[in-house]
């Protein structure tokens, strides 16, 4: 039984690193799949009797679009770090190359 939550927990691990990866290239509209769908899950659940009118249960679906959206800046913020640090690599070399 303890098997189901081991493979949720895995689910849910290779969704935010996937998330990341949309940020960290840049994708945009791959990195709004997941929050549509899980928009979609939610009231599909919701449609179902499934969620309740609970505080948790209201909370619960602002909660997952504020980490996967998070998960996204995170990549994206990693990337254009990256991209920083390169451009100044390259402009100390480009004053070096001008003395």
């Amino acid at each position: 039984m303890y098997w189901i939550y081991i493979i949720g927990l895995i689910f849910v691990v290779i969704i935010g690193i996937t998330q990341s990866y949309f940020g960290y290239n840049g994708h945009k509209v791959l990195g709004w799949i997941f929050p549509i769908v899980f928009i979609g899950f939610n009231i599909w659940f919701l449609m179902n009797g499934t969620l309740e009118f609970s505080i948790s249960d209201i909370f619960r679906p602002f909660i997952g679009l504020a980490v996967l959206s998070s998960f996204w800046e995170m990549g994206y913020k990693k990337k254009q770090k990256e991209l920083s640090r390169e451009l100044d690599k390259m402009k100390a070399k480009d004053q070096q190359n001008m003395q």
